[in-house]
């Protein structure tokens, strides 16, 4: 420890200082970023996997003046140095909140880009960009020259998206900026749960080292039939906040209905990703501020968001994996030794399932999932790639791009058939973009990959607020954020509501799709789905849509 805090000479007081030791999993990381290695570093949710990275990050940037000189010096312009991927517009928001202070105090500017957030300024790059994939993807398009001085790239729960057509995108993304890079920058890739980080390091980082932290909790684990099961256990142990996940937003809603009538509407929240920005920003202060509560949520809170410390967690559908069971039942009592879990079935096999992925995770298991590539993120990097170059792309620079993602043949008959349906052409021994690309370019529609539904955007009457959105057409009373609410009048693209007291079903969702939203443009034989997993978590949840025109 001793050695890697006077080698963080400028920084150990503003990341570390108030702890007074380096965890693990930090004091392995930090020397390797120091040597400006890539690396993958695995490990448990709050054991400072972030700071392990940044803090060092930070270090040389401040030493080596990443900010100033290089390829932008000569007209001593700050220049974007880091760049961190979230695969949420939650967590973008989340990871800004926790580093703007530190980063703040130590005179290096943060900024986020989502589809949220105004447009990005090239000519007030920040030293720190917080992003998405698919505004990564925006951003590079239209302002090529902002990221040729990156010294560093973060990718932040990578298991998330790996194995899925956002990481695939990501890794192609990848790849375009090594080839404007100016510098020989380093990636590093964080997360929770890897089966296999020797697999997931190779799709995005070339050499790279294995930072684990074998360290774990012991899980204490009990099964119940019921919520009213539930109540009754948790008061027995005095257990005062409770953070509950639900695979879907349907049985989110309908299973906070049974929470309100448990722990009282003042005691319930929900979370999901059909749900406004305000919303979840709500629940999240709730979590934070509250001695006494419940919040059911989807995955969006298996990553690490900040919603305090939960003194248990519920699993109320079975997860999907093993994975994805630790990274739930990671969110709970951080602070305690110890992981306090309660998981409800509705069946003699489910009770039985949930047994037995609680012994695997007990004994350290994570089921790998072999990986294959989605060839629809080919269909969007190729239009990505084109909208952003006006005077074409060669055969080889396009072959470059694709090397080791599919093969030529799969490449060369994708750009066949989108020549035959005329959104591309090639002239002079260059690939251009044809006028309908262009234009579906300008509306911000190449970014993303991620398969769209109608949804209509749901209004409270009284309050003006936007409670979330759901898929469209919708039912006269429906369930939203643990709430009934009745149509009171509608629009072209939402609904006004107001609260209704009465028992209905939850509202219909955007459905998920387990393929990119390009897959339609592919030739025929490779339209074909990759092949399914035994899980299917929904990726709609953790999008960043709606990149828009910049």
């Amino acid at each position: 420890m001793d050695s890697n805090r006077r080698r963080l000479r400028r920084t150990w007081v503003t990341f570390f200082s108030r702890y007074g030791r380096l965890l693990p999993v930090q004091s392995r990381t930090i020397p390797v970023v120091l040597a400006g290695k890539n690396a993958i570093i695995v490990s448990a949710t709050a054991s400072g996997k972030t700071e392990a990275v940044i803090a060092p990050l930070i270090e040389r940037y401040l030493k080596e003046g990443w900010g100033v000189g290089g390829v932008r010096g000569r007209d001593h312009k700050r220049s974007l140095a880091i760049l961190y991927i979230s695969p949420t517009k939650a967590l973008v928001n989340d990871m800004h909140d926790r580093l703007k202070g530190q980063l703040d105090e130590l005179g290096v500017s943060v900024s986020i880009k989502t589809g949220d957030t105004p447009r990005f300024n090239p000519n007030k790059s920040p030293d720190v960009l917080i992003t998405t994939p698919e505004s990564f993807d925006s951003m590079i398009c239209r302002h090529l020259g902002a990221f040729k001085s990156i010294r560093a790239v973060i990718l932040d729960e990578i298991h998330l998206i790996d194995n899925t057509y956002r990481g695939d995108q990501l890794r192609l993304l990848l790849k375009r900026l090594k080839l404007i890079s100016a510098t020989d920058f380093s990636t590093y890739a964080l997360s929770a749960t890897i089966a296999c980080p020797e697999d997931v390091g190779s799709r995005y980082l070339g050499d790279f080292e294995v930072i684990t932290d074998s360290g774990k909790r012991e899980i204490d684990y009990t099964l119940v039939e019921s919520a009213e099961e539930l109540y009754d256990c948790v008061r027995k142990e005095n257990i005062r906040k409770l953070l509950i996940f639900c695979n879907k937003r349907a049985t989110v809603e309908e299973f906070s209905r049974e929470c309100v009538d448990l722990w009282g509407s003042d005691h319930a929240v929900v979370h999901h990703g059909s749900l406004s920005k305000s919303i979840r920003g709500e629940a999240e202060s709730f979590m934070k501020d509250a001695q006494y509560g419940v919040c059911v949520a989807t995955m969006t809170l298996e990553i690490g968001i900040d919603i305090g410390d939960i003194d248990a967690i519920v699993l109320a559908e079975v997860p999907w994996s093993i994975s994805s069971l630790l990274q739930r039942i990671g969110r709970g009592s951080r602070r305690m030794p110890r992981n306090r879990v309660f998981a409800i079935y509705a069946s003699a096999d489910e009770q039985m399932l949930l047994e037995r992925m609680f012994h695997v995770a007990i004994a350290g298991y994570i089921e790998s999932v072999d990986y294959s590539h989605d060839p629809s993120v080919v269909v969007q990097q190729v239009f990505s790639s084109l909208y952003a170059s006006p005077g074409g792309l060669t055969d080889h620079h396009l072959r470059n791009l694709f090397e080791g993602f599919c093969s030529e043949d799969e490449l060369k008959d994708i750009l066949k058939h989108l020549v035959k349906s005329e959104w591309i052409g090639k002239w002079h021994e260059k690939w251009s973009a044809m006028t309908k690309l262009m234009d579906l370019g300008a509306k911000g529609e190449v970014h993303s990959n991620i398969p769209s539904n109608k949804v209509v955007a749901v209004i409270n009457v009284d309050s003006k607020q936007t409670i979330g959105e759901v898929q469209y057409p919708i039912d006269e009373i429906f369930v939203l954020g643990g709430r009934v609410w009745r149509i009171v009048r509608e629009s072209f693209d939402r609904v006004y509501v107001k609260p209704a007291k009465t028992r209905v079903a939850a509202a219909k969702f955007k459905s998920h799709a387990s393929e990119g939203a390009f897959s339609y443009l592919l030739p025929a034989h490779l339209m074909e789905s990759k092949s399914k997993k035994w899980y299917t978590p929904d990726l709609s949840e953790i999008a960043d849509v709606g990149e828009g025109m910049e």
